[in-house]
């Protein structure tokens, strides 16, 4: 079992709690160095007629790792709150939604053991996925086709090689377009390293052939993050322009508030969704002049994806312990963040943003960690203008329908163990079939039946 991701919502965990019903904790003992032990945490916070449910996690009792901050922080924060936290999933592993007639078959795609973190489709069915170890693989459904290391990234905290983009004639040219954190760490004043860990990312493009990622070019570079939040996803939209997500640096965990209202720098990439053309230029049609910036105000948004009919880019995004968010992005508005969230006043001191943009949805009653999104835009399917959300916490795919007034969502999947493991980090639907893809071993395949 994976360490589980870690972030000020664990720090949190005891306010969090503090709304929820006591939540009863099975151990389990599932390693035999005496390190791991297996909780299986129940929720019961819902009306009778609704689903009680459970997840594991797991306390390490051992934090003695040499140089290594994310996870000396990690197993810290997890014994201070191991039995306060209370996550989803369903004891079965598994849910049908009432959202659609349609029932879904689910398969297993062997690629075996991997980190993978963003995926991107082409034109011939086969995809690319990363890793955030450095490793880019193209995969045809059955088999590796071609794989690459990027050597100037390594995987630090939940950081690393993140996002992936193909660029549109990539059959042609075999560009493709990467996210990733660049081995360096930022100066900062005041001095916050003794709380996070500031590091800059970089968005670039490669060409990618003959098992090697050659020939660099940087598109963005020095964007501020945090070995917790650095966003990360790209894709290029409809108006064949790469957005970006990028993490707010995780300042407001810190004590100077001078340091806090940093995401509302414009100067400042962190917290932003940044737009640029192919090439790195700075598009003509971007709100702020000669800035990469298309939206701000934003915390630690992971999901990114165009609604099908507008081509309006809506991203998912991590809030403080709930208050996670799916946000409908127009292009130069301020979504709020550091000091507030889906209407929560997170920081009391700090003053909120001028004409803030209203949450498109809320996930305000627990907490779903979101991660990869995907619209499905096939106007035949069942589930056309759902927009998919994958959930770290409690491995989780949720649905949200967008074609409603007022949209609806609920829990669509919760993976089982025998088709993918460990968390769902990304979805991606293609030719009729979402592809989620997660931490540990496996990429799951639903296909409506």
């Amino acid at each position: 079992m994976n360490l589980p991701e870690i972030s000020d919502r664990y720090a949190a965990s005891i306010l969090f709690a503090a709304v929820l019903v006591v939540a009863a904790a099975a151990i389990n003992i599932v390693g035999e160095t005496g390190q791991e032990t297996g909780h299986t945490v129940w929720d019961c916070t819902f009306d009778e007629e609704d689903v009680c449910v459970q997840t594991e996690i797991t306390d390490y009792k051992s934090c003695s790792v040499e140089d290594d901050r994310p996870r000396q922080e990690h197993c810290r924060t997890t014994n201070q709150s191991i039995e306060q936290v209370s996550m989803f999933t369903d004891p079965s592993n598994y849910i049908n939604s009432p959202m659609t007639d349609q029932e879904y078959e689910v398969e297993s795609l062997d690629v075996g053991e991997n980190a993978a973190w963003d995926a991107d489709f082409l034109k011939d069915d086969t995809f690319l996925y990363t890793e955030m170890d450095g490793t880019l693989t193209r995969y045809d459904g059955e088999e590796e086709l071609e794989s690459a290391e990027l050597n100037n990234t390594e995987k630090f905290g939940n950081t690393g090689l993140l996002g992936v983009a193909a660029d549109p004639e990539f059959e042609e040219n075999r560009y493709v377009y990467l996210y990733y954190y660049t081995g360096e760490w930022r100066d900062v004043e005041p001095d916050p390293t003794d709380v996070i860990d500031p590091i800059y990312n970089r968005v670039s493009r490669f060409t990618f052939e003959d098992g090697e990622l050659k020939d660099e070019k940087i598109l963005v570079d020095e964007i501020e993050g945090s070995s917790g939040h650095s966003g990360g996803r790209i894709d290029i939209g409809p108006d064949n322009k790469l957005y970006i997500t990028t993490g707010d640096s995780e300042y407001v965990k810190t004590d100077y508030e001078e340091l806090h209202q940093k995401v509302q720098d414009r100067e400042f990439l962190g917290g932003k969704i940044l737009r640029t053309e192919l090439d790195g230029e700075v598009p003509e049609d971007n709100p702020f002049n000669d800035s990469y910036v298309y939206a701000e105000g934003l915390r630690n948004p992971q999901g990114l994806d165009f609604h099908p009919e507008t081509g309006t880019p809506y991203i998912s995004m991590h809030g403080p312990w709930r208050y996670d968010e799916v946000n409908k992005i127009e292009t130069g508005k301020n979504y709020g963040w550091p000091a507030e969230k889906c209407g929560y006043n997170y920081q009391e001191h700090v003053e909120p943003a001028s004409e803030t943009t209203e949450t498109f949805y809320c996930f305000n009653e627990f907490t779903i960690a979101p991660s990869g999104t995907t619209f499905v835009d096939d106007e035949n399917h069942p589930w056309h203008g759902y927009y998919f959300v994958t959930g770290l916490r409690g491995s989780m795919l949720y649905a949200i329908d967008t074609t409603q007034e007022e949209p609806e969502g609920e829990i669509f999947y919760i993976r089982e163990t025998e088709e993918i493991d460990n968390r769902l980090r990304n979805v991606e639907y293609h030719d009729e079939a979402l592809y989620l893809f997660g931490d540990g071993y496996g990429v799951g395949k639903l296909t409506s039946k």
